[in-house]
């Protein structure tokens, strides 16, 4: 299974930066819906193109294994 880790690089952001950052904004900040943003976040089975993962290393400064992980069942 693919693991997102959205949630844990919003929350390390946010502490960086010192202001609270939305799954909404990042949606708008990435180009894509708010519902999306939270089905990657929720990992609840959400598939989501390379654009999207492009778009979240860039607004998180990180590596594609920063953003996503293969866990085995």
């Amino acid at each position: 299974m693919i693991k997102y880790k959205i949630r844990e690089l919003v929350k390390q952001k946010s502490e960086q930066e010192g202001r609270k950052i939305t799954l909404s904004f990042l949606a708008n900040e990435v180009g894509i819906q708010s519902s999306a943003m939270s089905k990657i976040a929720n990992n609840t089975g959400y598939h989501t193109s390379i654009t999207t993962l492009e778009a979240l290393c860039k607004f998180f400064d990180c590596k594609i294994e920063d953003v996503i992980e293969y866990v085995p069942d």
